[in-house]
């Protein structure tokens, strides 16, 4: 019987977001079969709840004790970290680093030991950092990322050009489960009448509270929609280290009543349905899972234009905004269009955004390759 493919999974940790969201939901789809999916993560200090998930689809989780990058000098301890790692750990066919270039460590030190298949997969169109310095190493470790990667992945075209250039790029779709977003009507009325928002226009967001994400900006738009409509309620779902900034500002604005801070929440799906709009006014994105996901519910979205590939609009319920427009301009733009929701289901399949499709064509490239 043939043995199956055994591929290794980089990413920094396995938080909450975007792409954690990607490995988790491609792994669970995997035929373990043909492809064996294992995880390498490095240390924060703290433990997640994903980290456990991935334990239960039959994936080992690998940590690396003690390893987090915070001064320039812990990329020593890092470097050691891998080449330990990979000394021990060099019988994998396939490493597959969901992550820029600040880790381009891991693809070298698989190569060191025979890993002949090495994959950069680009997510974002800019560094998670606003610090100068951090920004300009991040660039300079772009080369040695293409060095000792084998095959450039991206979720966009704008991902890839922005990591590696304008190299040749395979584009892998941030594709999603369907039958799990698909509009539920009935569940959508129970979850309003449970959450008092059976009269109310929801205006949605799910995302990790960060600079990217950029919810100052979420909330001023909310309040002009408010000072509009006193039925609009703001549904936030997501946790992160700015959610106190947030929760501040709401108080601070006299919108406490009006929005809901979910938290972390695993049924997005759900609350999808609850919502009747879809705001994501991101700083950039590479093509943001979330996007893709609401698109399936059928809920308008407005999202930002420019910072937000293009690539992201698969139905005809997307709208782009630039985000140098006031939140006023905004509000106006959301409450004049067309707020109705439409069955998406063709456009997604056609387009190749449903994830049956994107984990057979990862199982064959691993299989194949």
């Amino acid at each position: 019987m043939e043995q199956p493919v055994k591929v290794l999974y980089f990413v920094d940790r396995l938080l909450t977001g975007g792409i954690q969201k990607f490995v988790y939901e491609h792994a669970k789809h995997m035929d373990f079969s043909k492809v064996q999916i294992d995880f390498l993560v490095l240390d924060d200090g703290n433990d997640y709840e994903l980290e456990d998930e991935v334990k239960k689809l039959g994936c080992t989780l690998y940590k690396l004790k003690g390893i987090w990058i915070r001064k320039n000098w812990d990329f020593i301890k890092y470097r050691k970290a891998l080449d330990n790692f990979f000394r021990e750990h060099h019988d994998y066919k396939v490493v597959h680093m969901h992550s820029s270039s600040k880790n381009f460590m891991v693809l070298r030190m698989a190569k060191k030991y025979g890993i002949n298949v090495r994959i950069a997969h680009s997510h974002n169109i800019g560094f998670q950092s606003k610090n100068k310095m951090k920004i300009l190493i991040g660039d300079l470790f772009k080369k040695p990322l293409k060095k000792y990667a084998t095959h450039y992945f991206a979720c966009s075209k704008l991902a890839g050009k922005w990591l590696f250039g304008e190299s040749d790029v395979k584009i892998i779709h941030n594709a999603v489960d369907y039958e799990k977003f698909k509009f539920n009507e009935n569940r959508r009325n129970e979850l309003r009448r449970e959450l008092g928002l059976e009269d109310k226009l929801v205006i949605g967001n799910v995302g990790r509270f960060s600079n990217q994400k950029n919810h100052t900006f979420l909330v001023d738009i909310f309040q002009e929609i408010h000072s509009q409509n006193e039925n609009a309620v703001l549904m936030l779902v997501g946790i992160g280290e700015k959610e106190q900034e947030i929760r501040d500002k709401v108080e601070k604005l006299g919108l406490t009543d009006c929005v809901k801070f979910m938290g972390f929440c695993k049924n997005t799906n759900e609350l999808f349905w609850c919502m009747d709009v879809f705001l994501l006014p991101s700083l950039y994105e590479g093509l943001p899972i979330v996007g893709v996901e609401a698109q399936c519910t059928g809920i308008p979205c407005f999202m930002s234009k420019d910072v937000i590939t293009e690539e992201v609009k698969i139905a005809q319920n997307v709208t782009f905004i630039e985000l140098e427009k006031s939140a006023k301009e905004w509000a106006e733009i959301i409450l004049n269009s067309n707020l109705s929701r439409r069955n998406t289901y063709e456009e997604l399949k056609n387009a190749g955004y449903f994830i049956e499709q994107t984990v057979e064509e990862l199982e064959r490239f691993y299989r194949e390759v």
